[in-house]
């Protein structure tokens, strides 16, 4: 005798599926008062491979202005990245940011990497040594172009960098193999 276990449709509806890696990511990364909102974000950029390491979307607002930050590594890229490479990189992810709202008025990037500090320097609270340093940011408002973008990050208008960070980490036009 042959026993075949049936499950009603509607049980198989209410289980949930794993979700996406790009949620996961998403979700692990998001933070400040619009959480929700960061994650969505998070999702979309963490759709297609990075390479460079997004650590941390935050998206923060009041009433109906929302203003967005997106820390990336400066280090571990996943591959060789050029100047033009991480140009696009930034481009996209403003692209992308821009598009999950209209409230967003400014989207804000930086690329950290570690500072090294001695075991058992405090690293959080009023004492606190900084952990990690800036060594790109740029800022853009909300109707400046992908176009414009690009062309700022190439002259490096609006833009702050570490020349010697980007000719030790960069392969291209600024510097690196």
């Amino acid at each position: 005798m042959t026993m075949t276990l049936v499950t009603p449709i509607s049980a198989l509806a209410a289980l949930r599926a794993h979700p996406a890696i790009a949620q996961i990511d998403a979700e692990a990364r998001a933070r400040g008062n619009r959480r929700a909102l960061a994650e969505t974000i998070g999702e979309r950029i963490f759709s297609r491979v990075l390479p460079v390491q997004l650590l941390e979307i935050r998206a923060s607002g009041l009433g109906n202005r929302t203003y967005v930050g997106l820390r990336f590594s400066g280090e571990k890229f996943h591959g060789p990245v050029s100047a033009a490479l991480l140009d696009r990189e930034l481009v996209g992810a403003v692209e992308i940011s821009f598009a999950v709202s209209p409230t967003i008025r400014e989207v804000d990037c930086w690329i950290v990497v570690p500072i090294p500090v001695a075991p058992g320097t405090d690293v959080s609270g009023d004492k606190a040594k900084p952990t990690e340093r800036d060594v790109l940011t740029v800022s853009v408002r909300r109707g400046e172009s992908a176009t414009e973008l690009a062309h700022r990050l190439q002259a490096g208008i609006g833009v702050v960098t570490d020349p010697r960070w980007v000719a030790r980490a960069l392969h291209g036009r600024d510097g690196g193999a």
